[in-house]
């Protein structure tokens, strides 16, 4: 069965120290803190804690030299057949073709494996303790930071213009060259890139930026952050792993969702181009007590720039300015007596007041945007949000489930879950539609001698495509019998399209 192998790199090369008979050191658990708890905030950094038991003191006694270790956690890759070498005869075991897998134990000696999925890479923090045991041996506790934070550290000059009406700014370049620049910089940090897909996103957003004063110096993350903010695709930048290599993915938090159910009877869940299969809702541990009732927000503020001409130095001076948008009547009027907002701030030129010096682009939201953020002003303001959710690879396969149980986005519906009872004024369960979750605490622990990760998520709603079917005949490709559909007649409301 697949597991976590913890690797260290205390300057001599990669050290396995998950754990086996002739080693020094064992990993007994982790967690890894990440995302954010609101999809208008951008996620922190990723934050690991794990724990090292020394049998012999040897790492305890030298412990200045975890002091800037580099870390890595991997999840071993799925077996293949030429791996499971159990010596027992193939009639003396009864397991199941879909839980053959399970049989095989990963050797805790291999070094790095390129083609295994990462679950967190980064670099030892200091601080931390060191307990001695009642044996005799040392359990260490310790902390790291994902690779990412060196972005969030850096707070370099950017580029320069040779327009005199730019002089005293930095990052004074058109949007594309701020992007690539981004980019070389991450890479030559040591920090994942920018995904192919995040680059042609932000680069299609065709955006003029406003520059920042010499005498600020904003760190990578913040620069990239102003792209793109007043998108009411709502992007989120996360660490993303994939097998074998690792981006920073923008994740879209105001993008429309759609619930597909297959002819197989299996539910996916698609959002801006990513699509996941549905957890059922009886492998799932939900809060059994609370559900929370969303503060309405009723407006979002796009915080941007203002552009002027400052005569008296012949040069552009940027400034701050704002638009406000509504909700066009989605939420009901008592929600809105007292007015909620959100805000996005981004360095796009929203007003010109230059008089005719200004040459480049002016942003203002298009009649579409606007009802797309008015859309998901209805979404997060009415519909109920299950608390402590929590996937566990002790009851969904993680073969089939990988991204569910990774700290970084993901995305989720339910059916048939504790909630399904409670309906809203149009029949549809009040915990319907699509989920993305955008932050939480991803946990590894021995439970007996089989290792578990569990992943306990926030969750946000995501505005839907309205549903295409409308009668019977529209689920002729579904011919599965009715017993075979975990699925309420409210349930059925929450599925766009139907696939053969």
């Amino acid at each position: 069965m697949r597991q976590p192998f913890l690797f260290i790199d205390r300057g001599h090369g990669w050290e396995n120290l998950t754990g086996h008979e002739s080693g020094v050191c064992a990993l007994t658990d982790f967690t890894v803190d990440w995302g954010t708890d609101e999809p208008t905030t951008q996620p922190e950094v990723n934050v690991l804690k794990f724990r090292l038991l020394d049998r012999t003191g040897t790492v305890a006694g030298n412990s200045s030299s975890l002091a800037g270790a580099k870390v890595w956690i991997q999840l071993t890759r799925m077996p293949l057949w030429a791996d499971l070498n159990a010596e027992e005869k193939w009639q003396d075991n009864d397991t199941t073709w879909r839980d053959f897998h399970l049989c095989h134990v990963p050797d805790p000696t291999l070094p790095p494996d390129p083609t295994a999925l990462t679950i967190f890479k980064g670099t030892m923090s200091t601080g931390g303790t060191i307990e001695q045991l009642s044996d005799g041996r040392y359990m260490l506790n310790l902390y790291a930071n994902s690779t990412l934070v060196r972005a969030s550290r850096t707070t370099q000059q950017g580029p320069v213009s040779s327009d005199p009406a730019l002089a005293g700014y930095h990052w004074a370049v058109p949007a594309g060259q701020r992007i690539d620049e981004i980019q070389r910089r991450l890479e030559s940090l040591g920090c994942p890139p920018l995904s192919d897909a995040t680059v042609h996103w932000l680069k299609g957003r065709n955006l003029d930026l406003a520059p920042y004063d010499t005498s600020s110096f904003p760190d990578l993350t913040t620069v990239l952050y102003g792209i793109a903010a007043a998108d009411p695709d709502l992007p989120l930048y996360y660490e993303t792993h994939e097998h074998g290599s690792e981006t920073i993915e923008a994740v879209h938090a105001g993008a429309k969702a759609f619930i597909t159910l297959h002819a197989n009877g299996t539910l996916t869940v698609t959002c801006a181009g990513h699509t996941e299969q549905v957890v059922s809702g009886g492998d799932i541990t939900v809060d059994s007590h609370t559900l929370t009732l969303p503060d309405p927000v009723s407006q979002v503020i796009i915080k941007g720039k203002k552009v002027e001409w400052q005569d008296s130095e012949q040069h552009l001076t940027f400034s701050d300015d704002e638009i406000h948008l509504s909700d066009r009547g989605r939420l009901p009027t008592n929600l809105k007596e007292t007015i909620a907002s959100v805000s996005a701030e981004t360095d796009a030129i929203i007003t010109d007041a230059s008089e005719g010096h200004y040459k480049g682009k002016v942003w203002q939201p298009t009649e579409g945007q606007r009802e797309q953020w008015a859309d998901w002003l209805q979404a997060a303001s009415l519909r109920l949000r299950p608390v402590k959710i929590t996937a566990s690879s002790r009851f969904i396969d993680i073969d089939d489930f990988e991204q569910q149980l990774q700290p970084s986005a993901s995305l989720w519906a339910f059916v048939s879950n504790r909630y399904t009872k409670l309906l809203s004024d149009d029949g549809s369960p009040a915990t319907s539609g699509a989920w993305l979750a955008t932050g939480g605490t991803l946990t590894f622990t021995w439970q007996g001698n089989e290792p578990t990760i569990s992943n306990e998520i926030s969750i946000h709603p995501l505005p839907m495509i309205p549903p295409t079917m409308s009668h019977w005949q529209d689920l002729t490709p579904i011919t599965l019998p009715w017993t075979a559909l975990p699925i309420t007649w409210g349930e059925f409301s929450q599925i766009t399209y139907f696939q053969r």
